[in-house]
């Protein structure tokens, strides 16, 4: 069961790796020679809104994932990570893995927070000129937010309060990464709209 931990977690680093990616002009060349001609040609619009979706899926799959181990740790031990590892290790500890002043584990909030950002930024992927898709774009970028400030307390919980820290848990950092590329996305996608440059 560890190899699907490994599995997964090389699925949602791909993911956010392709969704930063698609933030840069100058990579277009390099999806035309991995064979996505089709995100080449793609508006600088269209190619980060599918960045951010792309992203979000990794960042999904990643949450869930957590969310298992948190509850196979909480009647056992997990049978989806090594015992002595990172992730292990943090998400096995529920002093440090819930968020503060709610009852709610990490893996459940990053479900919840990626999958309203995926609503938002589908709808304006498929309806670019619907007009209110610059406040989805507005309210997905300060909903991220949110989601960076629990990623930086969550970073901070298991850096500084797990037993036998300093613990880094790979998975986090992945969810933290997913978070980071939204974030950007959706922000740099809210200015174009704002600014009237965004491809409708």
């Amino acid at each position: 069961m560890i190899l699907s931990t490994t599995i997964v977690t090389v699925l949602a680093f791909l993911g956010v790796l392709f969704g930063a990616a698609t933030r840069f002009d100058v990579l277009k060349s390099r999806f035309e020679s991995f064979g996505l001609s089709a995100v080449a040609s793609m508006s600088n619009n269209s190619r980060m809104l599918l960045g951010t979706l792309t992203s979000l899926s990794g960042g999904t799959l990643v949450a869930i994932w957590a969310w298992v181990i948190q509850r196979q740790s909480v009647i056992g031990n997990s049978s989806l990570c090594a015992e002595s590892s990172g992730c292990a290790r943090a998400l096995a500890d529920s002093s440090v893995n819930i968020i503060p002043f709610t009852n709610m584990g990490y893996g459940q909030f990053y479900i919840l927070l990626f999958s309203v950002l995926g609503f938002f930024a589908l709808s304006v992927y498929l309806d670019p000129k619907w007009k209110g898709g610059g406040r989805f774009l507005s309210i997905g970028g300060i909903i991220a937010i949110i989601g960076t400030v629990v990623s930086m307390i969550m970073l901070v919980t298991q850096v500084a309060f797990t037993d036998g820290g300093p613990v880094l848990c790979l998975l986090c950092l992945i969810l933290v990464a997913s978070n980071t590329v939204t974030l950007t996305l959706f922000h740099q996608l809210n200015d174009a709209w704002v600014n009237n440059t965004f491809d409708k």
